[in-house]
């Protein structure tokens, strides 16, 4: 072989190197910009029982749990860590002082980019414990003006470590639809929170109303006077079935608004 030979070999040898070695390299590339383009999710979950998870048979976490792993699954998100500050019995009284007094709270709401609550709950049950079945819907009117209060200095404080990351409030339900569907206080009750809830929302920056009542509550008259499935035993919470019903209803809010733009990116 003539050197002349030799020397178009190994030009066309090291072009073809190249070739190999820029598309390996390019594919790294592309990968890494594409993998870039993903959000990391932090999500900050705050609230009461249904937040901490109580009724899950499974011991899963809750719809937490169950959103933790969903989010991870779509194409759009790179990461998900979630931080779950839910406590069983919690008003929204004691979920503000919680904030206010908490500094851990404080710096997991600032290092979110997404923030979940649930509350309101425990405000309603003090009224309905206190009434049983002699409740009347304007029993409930002092009851929703100190939660309406206490909701505004809540979104207020989380504005003010986190003006960016979206709020994502869960309405709340009728647990005795099967037992007492006969006392229409109690989804006139109901009703009459969760628009107030969802009106208060709406004035809002950045903040999302997720209406669950549909999804949990049992209307069915096969049922009637027997647990609701989606409960747990203690005909309160949700079981595990109803957690992921929940988590589902979240994770398509979450990502919608996540594919909207309305969560911003976070270092991890």
């Amino acid at each position: 072989m003539t050197k002349k030979k030799l020397l178009v070999l190994l030009v066309a040898v090291l072009i073809l190197l190249a070739i190999i070695f820029g598309g390996f390299w390019l594919k790294e590339y592309l990968d890494q910009k594409k993998e870039e383009e993903k959000t990391p999710i932090s999500l900050v979950a705050m609230g009461d029982s249904l937040t901490e998870g109580d009724g899950d048979e499974k011991k899963a976490g809750g719809y937490v749990g169950i959103l933790d792993k969903s989010l991870a699954k779509h194409q759009e998100v790179r990461s998900v860590k979630t931080s779950n500050y839910g406590v069983s019995g919690n008003r929204s009284d004691q979920l503000l002082k919680r904030l206010k007094t908490e500094p851990d709270f404080q710096k997991a709401v600032q290092q979110a980019n997404v923030i979940t609550m649930t509350i309101g709950g425990n405000d309603v049950m003090k009224v309905l414990q206190s009434k049983l079945l002699d409740v009347k819907v304007s029993d409930f009117t002092k009851a929703e003006e100190n939660f309406q209060k206490n909701l505004t200095e809540v979104f207020s404080l989380i504005r003010e470590n986190n003006p960016n990351a979206p709020i994502f409030l869960v309405g709340v339900y009728n647990p005795y639809t099967t037992y007492f569907s006969q006392i229409k206080q109690f989804d006139e009750v109901i009703t009459n929170w969760n628009s107030n809830s969802q009106a208060f929302i709406k004035q809002q920056k950045n903040a999302y109303f997720v209406p669950i009542a549909q999804l949990i509550e049992n209307r069915d008259k096969k049922n009637r006077d027997k647990p609701n499935p989606l409960l747990s035993d203690d005909y309160f919470h949700p079981n595990h079935t109803g957690y992921e019903k929940i988590a589902h209803k979240l994770d398509s809010t979450i990502i919608k608004e996540l594919r909207a733009g309305k969560i911003p990116k976070k270092k991890e």
